[in-house]
């Protein structure tokens, strides 16, 4: 009995011994990846290019292929790791093979230190697959590398029939220095399987998707809203954020019902059915036929809501990416460069930070809401801010957006919404 007791000791001290091993090997004091987060309107430009090539040439049915730039894969990579996990990462693309770097913090205050990834995939027939993987200083051999990839693929198949589907459409993806290349056949409703995906994500749980739904079912029933030729987006907003404050009253996280608050209000505001983000909902009713302004104005409505709702699921700066591109489009081809947008963008960003920074700030701002609040509490003054500039006009005025004249007006707009009622 007592050699039987001391091999259980022996086994262990050796599973001890070799788990203490191997965290040594995998954690490091510092990341491998210290690269910035930059997102540029240029970037958003590219990503609607590919996304415009698609929708307006690509029939079910027909062979298409998709080029991504490195320097996109590269950024969209970071980016993606950085709202995810709070961690880096670098993508290089190579004549048949592409070099995956992670770093990522390790949460919390029992191990300090960092998770660095390197994997290197090469093209095969279908899809590039890793052939090796490192972890910190620890190097996994090929055939478990290899094992974990088929197993893997392998449970995705099985348990998420969506994936099959994006499977089957894909005919192969090749990797070269000067692009990634997806090739794919196109397929009818194959959004909507790959949005289940999606649903399935962290950002749009079950439990966030029956949030959504109940502001939603609540700003459709509100009489306050019936036969109403315009609403203000102040009255709109206060409902949806005291139903957010009741709930977080009865225990529930107030970020998430802001998060959840900001989304409905946005589909209600742009007019967008809910089907779009939750296919697999039967019977959805569509948002009430609403006029919305802020300070008299839809378009203000609409720039506010969808910055807030960007900012609250993604981040800021992908929000103010897309709103800045939307203005220098506008400015080639649309109504003109808009410093008024602007700060609607800019304030919607502010009203969404503050929204879900953290609780504490969460519960002040459904606290501000619960009072009577007007749209100049939430859109500050504009009227005499340039708007409607063509893109000649712009460059004559302002030169662009680097420079010191451009600059010194957004400070300008800045310091305007810092003063604004919601935010203090």
């Amino acid at each position: 009995m007592g050699i039987f007791f001391r091999l259980i000791a022996a086994c262990f001290l050796i599973f001890f011994l070799s788990s203490a091993a191997i965290l040594y090997l995998a954690i490091e004091n510092k990341p491998h990846v210290e690269k910035t987060v930059d997102i540029t309107p240029e970037h958003i430009a590219r990503i609607k290019h590919i996304i415009d090539n698609h929708r307006h040439k690509t029939q079910s049915g027909k062979i298409a292929t998709v080029s991504i730039l490195p320097e996109d894969l590269d950024i969209m990579i970071n980016y993606l790791t950085h709202l995810v996990v709070n961690g880096r990462a670098q993508a290089a693309l190579g004549d048949g093979e592409a070099l995956l770097r992670l770093s990522y913090p390790i949460p919390g205050n029992v191990l300090r230190g960092y998770l660095n990834f390197e994997t290197t995939f090469t093209d095969a027939n279908h899809f590039p697959l890793p052939q090796s993987i490192r972890i910190g200083s620890l190097r996994l051999p090929e055939y478990i590398t290899n094992r974990f990839t088929q197993q893997f693929l392998h449970w995705l198949e099985n348990n998420h029939p969506e994936f099959r589907a994006g499977l089957d459409a894909l005919q192969q993806i090749r990797i070269s220095q000067e692009s990634l290349s997806i090739v794919y056949r196109w397929k009818e409703g194959l959004f909507d399987k790959a949005s289940k995906i999606v649903i399935g994500m962290p950002v749009i749980s079950k439990q966030e998707q029956a949030r959504v739904l109940r502001y939603h079912h609540m700003l459709i029933n509100n009489y306050h809203f019936k036969s109403r030729a315009a609403i203000p987006l102040s009255e709109l907003l206060t409902h949806a954020m005291r139903l957010a404050s009741k709930h977080s009253i009865n225990g529930n996280n107030p970020i998430a019902e802001n998060r959840a608050a900001i989304l409905a209000t946005a589909f209600h505001v742009l007019g967008l059915p809910l089907k779009l983000l939750f296919p697999e909902v039967n019977n959805l009713p569509k948002p009430a036929n609403l006029k919305v302004t802020l300070d008299g104005r839809d378009d203000f409505a609409k720039h506010f809501m969808v910055s807030a709702a960007i900012t609250a699921y993604a981040d800021t700066m992908l929000s103010d990416a897309i709103g800045l591109y939307k203005e220098i489009e506008d400015s080639r081809s649309g109504s003109g460069f808009s410093f008024n947008d602007m700060a609607a963008n800019r304030a919607g960003v502010r009203f969404a930070e503050q929204a879900i920074a953290s609780q504490v700030s969460a519960l002040r701002i459904q606290k501000v809401m619960a009072t009577k609040l007007k749209d100049t509490d939430l859109m500050p003054t504009w009227s005499d801010l340039p708007e409607f500039m063509s893109e000649s006009e712009f460059a004559a005025r302002f030169g662009g957006i680097d420079t010191p004249k451009y600059q010194q007006l957004m400070k300008k707009i800045e310091q305007r919404i810092a003063a604004l009622r919601i935010l203090h």
